[in-house]
């Protein structure tokens, strides 16, 4: 009987929980156009943090990803401050802004991209059926 009444506490506390919750919707919704130019100008690298950061930080020693100040240029929008804390001595925090790549934002135009070349090979493809018929004649 205690295990029935607390199955449905639980029941009834995870509907409550559900019920509470908000929902925030997009607005101001726009397709992303030209994707394509933009992954094209990219040039994955790989690099390394200076060394006194990487142990202050305690960052990765090899990274890939992508230069940030070609990125800046290309898409801004692409590049992110992160604030890092680190110690220096005793009772002696800092902080210090590392730019990153946005990779939440950089996937949709990953996206984007893929489907305007699928678009560009549809396109050659029905062209070169209709050379093919031409020539088949």
């Amino acid at each position: 009987m205690k295990r029935t009444i607390s199955l449905i506490a639980i029941a009834m506390m995870g509907f409550v929980a559900q019920t509470n919750a908000q929902t925030v919707k997009q607005a101001n919704i726009t397709p992303i156009t030209n994707s394509l130019s933009t992954i094209v100008k990219l040039d994955p690298i790989s690099f390394t943090y200076d060394k006194d950061w990487l142990q202050k930080l305690n960052l990765k020693p090899s990274q890939s990803g992508f230069n940030i100040e070609q990125l800046t240029k290309i898409n801004p929008q692409l590049v992110v401050n992160q604030q890092l804390n680190y110690n220096e001595g005793k009772n002696n925090n800092r902080t210090v802004v590392v730019q990153k790549v946005d990779y939440e934002m950089l996937i949709p135009m990953l996206v984007g991209s893929i489907k305007e070349q699928q678009q560009q090979i549809d396109a050659l493809k029905a062209e070169l059926r209709a050379l093919k018929s031409k020539t088949a004649k």
